[in-house]
């Protein structure tokens, strides 16, 4: 994990792995491709911790 993307990550602002996204319906889901937590989108390039798991 790089130092640069940690920070990120303590910022809520995480990456996903791409190959890995899906639509549940109301979001597209994921996993962060550093720290492996559940995000959603929220905008475009603009991802962040889920708040519940569905």
């Amino acid at each position: 994990m790089s130092v640069f993307q940690t920070l990120a990550c303590l910022l809520n602002q995480h990456q996903p792995v791409r190959r890995d996204v899906t639509w549940d319906g109301r979001n597209y889901v994921g996993v962060c491709r550093q720290c492996e937590t559940p995000i959603e989108r929220r905008g475009r390039r603009r991802w962040r911790k889920r708040n519940g798991t569905a």
